[in-house]
């Protein structure tokens, strides 16, 4: 199947992420899988303002994104075919909504 009908067959939906609102497309099958992963960014970048509260938004959300990177890059050094699967899947689709929003 063609990438022009791979985007096709997606779904746009809206996900909310530091308080604003984001539009993606997404494989029917992996909203769940996102919507969960962005309830987890959320929760994140929550814990970063409170640890935090002299910092805006911006830098909350940065280290947000930062965390995950450092994570997946642990993730691409350690992985061998098979391991931490979960692990690698979720950072992938996160590592997809990031690119999908810039």
């Amino acid at each position: 199947m063609a990438a022009a009908d791979t985007a096709q067959d997606n779904k746009p939906i809206s996900v909310v992420i530091a308080g604003r609102p984001y539009p993606i497309r997404v494989a029917e099958a992996e909203e769940e899988g996102l919507r969960a992963l962005v309830k987890e960014i959320n929760d994140r970048f929550n814990d970063f303002q409170i640890k935090y509260r002299d910092r805006d938004k911006q830098d909350c959300l940065v280290m947000t994104l930062l965390t995950y990177a450092s994570e997946l890059r642990s993730a691409r050094e350690q992985a061998d075919p098979g391991s931490d699967a979960e692990l690698t899947q979720r950072l992938a689709k996160l590592n997809d909504l990031v690119e999908g929003m810039l």
